[in-house]
């Protein structure tokens, strides 16, 4: 009987003995759950995480200012550093230039002085008339390992330019039919000048109701096409042809479909 006691002590101290040792193992796999115990803290800090920082700016003002639109702006990405940060111009949805954001900004340094006076950017970049739209990406930089976050956009602005009219339309003409047109060209776009000359010619017609001879008048209308001129400012053009009629002169400035507003002399 002692024997039989003897071995079920034994048998009992060997089971638990073996359960104390599989503990380990247990807690090891809850270790592994998404959310583990606090026995499971290593005890130590994870290394940080590199992230991107998104890039900030603006773009600040378009203006046409004849054949080209003038574009300023803002640019800042920390990742860059002391470097500027490049710009990308959109006119339309087509890239037409990328600008440096290096130029003096007082006013950004005093919103963001950690960012710098020297974040604009800006450039006069060729366009056209009409009514257009004008985009600003700023090139992100981003930290390696980092996927690319894409270039974000500053802004976008539209602006419409339309053909300058002439101005102070004067005409003289001799006995010989030649006329001087004077006139103060104040576009640098045209490729034509359109002159229409307006005549006016007075007949007597015989009127049965009224049984006498009645004036009539009848216009007829001939436009000419002018050579374009160089830059602005005051113009001569001689025009032959003309005559001693009674008429009147209206002029455009003319660049592929967009024509001016017309200007006349009024009759002569």
């Amino acid at each position: 009987m002692k024997r039989l006691l003897a071995r079920t002590a034994v048998v009992t101290m060997a089971v638990a003995f073996g359960a104390a040792l599989a503990a380990p193992a247990q807690a090891s796999a809850l270790c592994d759950r998404p959310i583990p115990p606090p026995a499971c803290d290593p005890g130590y800090e994870p290394e940080p995480t590199v992230r991107d920082s998104a890039a900030r700016g603006s773009l600040d003002g378009v203006t046409y200012v004849g054949n080209a639109v003038r574009v300023g702006g803002w640019a800042y990405d920390a990742d860059s550093g002391s470097s500027p940060l490049l710009v990308d111009i959109y006119i339309d949805g087509v890239f037409k230039q990328t600008l440096t954001a290096n130029t003096y900004r007082p006013d950004v340094a005093q919103v963001h002085p950690s960012y710098g006076a020297y974040r604009g950017y800006e450039a006069t970049i060729p366009a056209g008339l009409g009514t257009h739209q004008v985009c600003a990406y700023a090139i992100s930089v981003v930290p390696s390992g980092v996927s690319h976050p894409g270039n974000p956009q500053l802004g976008c602005q539209s602006y419409t330019a339309r053909l300058a009219a002439p101005t102070n339309l004067s005409m003289s003409r001799n006995a010989d039919g030649v006329a001087q047109f004077t006139f103060v060209d104040n576009s640098v776009e045209e490729t034509s000048w359109r002159l229409q000359v307006k005549t006016q010619r007075w007949e007597n017609r015989w009127d049965p109701r009224l049984g006498m001879y009645v004036p009539h008048v009848y216009y007829t209308y001939e436009t000419t096409s002018l050579q374009p001129h160089t830059g602005t400012g005051q113009r001569t053009v001689t025009v032959p042809g003309i005559g001693s009629m009674d008429c009147g002169f209206t002029l455009s400035a003319v660049a592929g479909s967009f024509q001016s507003a017309p200007v006349n002399t009024g009759w002569c």
